[in-house]
């Protein structure tokens, strides 16, 4: 029986390791990509509802993907395409 326990333990913790090692590698693979389906017609269609300051926290958010920081280097808001240049060159 305490042989039994010892091997359950270490599946368990074997178990642990890989899913953690798994956890952090789907974080290395989707870094620097968030909000990349969001298009030029999304911030500036006519229809366009986004704020300046929903422009000014995706610009400034590091993990931003590239294609979408350069849409926000067109803006009009100096704020906006400051942080959207500065987070280019960043990555």
């Amino acid at each position: 029986m305490k042989n039994f326990n010892k091997a359950l333990v270490s599946i368990s913790l074997l178990f642990i390791t890989v899913s953690s090692v798994h956890a952090q590698t789907s974080n290395i693979e989707n870094c620097n990509d968030r909000y990349n389906n969001l298009t030029y017609d999304y911030f500036y269609n006519k229809n366009s509802r986004v704020s300046v300051n929903v422009k000014r926290v995706i610009a400034s958010d590091p993990k931003c993907s590239a294609k979408t920081l350069k849409i926000l280097t067109q803006d009009n808001d100096v704020a906006v395409w400051l942080s959207a240049e500065e987070n280019l060159k960043n990555q």
